[in-house]
């Protein structure tokens, strides 16, 4: 199917593995020229060589997007390389501490912050004024379910995709008018690096070897989804879907792929 994206420049950032390389490897497929970030250079450029596979541009940009200065390099550089940015997917994210609420410190509240909402809202900001100046644009935020539905855990992670939910209903309110069209995708139990993280550290507490602990993860979290886990590549249809220009008239929207799992309707 021809989504019309061929010839689209996207910027993806978490972009060398996990949902970020899969949304990549999507895009690509469509024909979309990729710029990919993330912080790591040797997976970030193994992965644009992997896209590149696909018959299309794929350049690697390393940068910490938590630093202020990080964003701004990013888009200079996309924009050096292709011209223009049709499409920023803001993908990187993930919880970075394992505690309860009164267990965290201002300062990993901070860092969770800088990592799950200021790196988009920086991104963004770097971003609008191109795509305002050629007409229009997409973008597309990748939140969580754990922003959605509130349980007892991982509460800096929670409310920091909360927040990123929330950013993309104002930017779609306030550009509208400069066409460029922003939503939301909100993944549930998609099984990451980030999961891997998690296993790893639950393995140290528990005095458990991490291959282990992943296996009763796997088993506990996809047993209790209707659909079981999902794979990065089911979210990367999505984006690639809302990406396509034929979608014209859905912004501000946030779009739960979770395998049935949420408890709202």
């Amino acid at each position: 199917m021809d989504l019309g994206l061929k010839g689209k420049v996207a910027v993806i950032t978490g972009g060398s593995k996990g949902i970020g390389k899969a949304i990549a490897l999507a895009l690509a497929a469509e024909g979309a020229e990729i710029a990919l970030c993330a912080r790591g250079k040797e997976g970030l450029s193994r992965t644009a060589a992997e896209v590149a596979k696909r018959g299309v541009r794929a350049v690697a940009i390393p940068a910490d997007l938590t630093k202020p200065d990080g964003p701004r390099q990013l888009i200079k550089k996309a924009i050096k390389q292709f011209g223009r940015v049709d499409l920023l997917v803001n993908n990187l994210g993930g919880p970075l501490h394992f505690k309860n609420f009164l267990d965290l410190t201002n300062a990993e509240w901070e860092a969770t912050l800088q990592l799950d909402l200021m790196a988009a809202v920086r991104t963004c900001r770097e971003a609008i004024p191109s795509m305002q100046r050629q007409g229009g644009g997409r973008i597309i935020n990748v939140a969580s379910m754990s922003g959605i539905e509130m349980e007892g855990k991982f509460p800096d992670y929670r409310v920091a995709k909360a927040a990123l939910i929330a950013l993309g209903k104002y930017l779609s309110v306030e550009f509208a008018k400069d066409k460029i069209i922003v939503n939301t995708v909100c993944p549930g139990a998609v099984w990451t690096p980030s999961w891997e993280f998690e296993a790893s550290v639950l393995a140290e507490r528990m005095g458990k070897p991490a291959k282990e602990v992943e296996k009763i993860l796997k088993r506990e979290t996809g047993g209790a989804i209707p659909l079981g886990m999902g794979t990065p590549e089911e979210v990367a249809r999505l984006v690639v879907f809302l990406a396509s220009p034929s979608v014209t008239w859905m912004t501000g929207s946030t779009v739960r792929i979770d395998g049935g799992a949420a408890k709202i309707p």
